[in-house]
C-alpha cells in the first residue's frame, strides 16, 4: 500500500498521523498526500486502497478446522479489527449454549409426549381406538357370521353383533395400551388383559335354554349345569372374542414396532 503511494507521489512525505487501524492510517496518508490535486485522483486512489483491503482479507489464510482455536485472527497493527475482516467464529461457550439449548427444545418435547394428560396423549387414544375398532371388527366379521347366519333373521343379528363387537374392539384397544406400557416385556401381562376380555365376552354371550330349571339350575347332559347347546355357544363366542381381542392386540403391537402409536408411559 504504501509502495502504490510512493510511486502516485514520489516528492511528497505524508504528515504524522494517529494510529487507529491500518486501513484508517492509510486513508490518512493519501489524503495527506500534496500531489493529489483532483476529486478524480483522490478517488481512484481510494478506490484502488479499498480494493487491495478488501482482497487481503480473503487472501490471509484461515486456520483449518482441526485447528483449537475457535477465534480468527488476523495481524494488525492496533488492537482494533480491521473493518473489512470477516467476523470470527463462534466461541466455546456459545457452541456449547447452542448444545445446550437444543438439547433442553428436545427434553421439553420428549417431557411433553410422556405427559399422561397432554394432548398428545389424547391423539395417541384415539388412533389406538380407530386401530382396534378397524382390526377387531374385521377379523371377528367371519366368525360371528358363522354363528349368526344360521339362525332366524340372521342377517340382522350379524349385523348387530359386528357393529357391537368393533366398538368392544376400540374399547379395549385403549385399555390395553394404558396396561401394557413404556418398557413392559411381560408377555404374561399381554396375555392376561386379552384373556380377561375373552372370558367377560364369551360369558356374557351365552343363553340359557328354556327347558332349564333353577335353583339349582339343571339343563341336562353332559354336565348338568351346562348342555351341550351352551357348549357350543361357549365354544363360538369364545372363538369370535379370541378372534376380537387377539387381533386387535396383534394390531396394537405391530402399531407400537413400526411407531405409529406410542406406548403408554410409565
Amino acid at each position: 500500500e504504501y509502495w502504490m503511494i510512493a510511486h502516485s507521489c514520489p516528492n511528497s512525505k505524508p504528515v504524522r498521523c494517529q494510529k487507529k487501524s491500518r486501513f484508517a492510517t492509510n486513508i490518512c496518508v493519501i489524503l495527506s498526500m500534496k500531489c493529489i490535486k483532483n476529486n478524480s485522483t483522490l478517488a481512484l486512489v481510494l478506490l484502488s486502497l479499498l480494493q487491495w483491503n478488501t482482497a487481503r482479507s480473503f487472501i490471509l489464510p484461515r486456520p483449518s478446522s482441526s485447528t483449537p482455536s475457535t477465534t480468527l485472527k488476523y495481524p494488525t497493527t492496533t488492537n482494533n479489527p480491521s473493518p473489512c475482516s470477516p467476523p470470527s467464529t463462534l466461541s466455546t461457550n456459545n457452541k456449547q449454549s447452542l448444545i445446550l439449548s437444543a438439547s433442553n427444545d428436545k427434553n421439553e418435547i420428549d417431557k411433553n409426549n410422556k405427559d399422561k394428560f397432554s394432548f398428545y396423549q389424547r391423539i395417541e387414544s384415539t388412533k389406538t381406538a380407530l386401530l382396534g375398532l378397524l382390526s377387531g371388527g374385521i377379523l371377528s366379521t367371519p366368525f360371528i357370521a358363522y354363528h349368526d347366519l344360521p339362525l332366524n333373521n340372521g342377517v340382522a343379528q350379524w349385523e348387530f353383533d359386528t357393529d357391537m363387537g368393533s366398538l368392544e374392539s376400540a374399547l379395549f384397544a385403549i385399555v390395553y395400551r394404558y396396561c401394557v406400557r413404556e418398557e413392559d416385556d411381560n408377555d404374561m401381562l399381554n396375555m392376561g388383559v386379552v384373556g380377561a376380555f375373552v372370558i367377560t365376552r364369551t360369558l356374557s354371550r351365552i343363553q340359557v335354554p328354556s327347558y332349564c330349571t333353577a335353583v339349582p339350575l339343571d339343563c341336562g347332559d353332559p354336565l348338568g349345569y351346562f348342555d351341550y347347546d351352551m357348549i357350543q355357544q361357549l365354544f363360538l363366542n369364545g372363538l369370535e372374542s379370541v378372534a376380537m381381542f387377539g387381533g386387535a392386540a396383534l394390531a396394537m403391537e405391530y402399531a407400537y414396532s413400526k411407531k405409529w402409536i406410542g406406548k403408554f408411559p410409565n
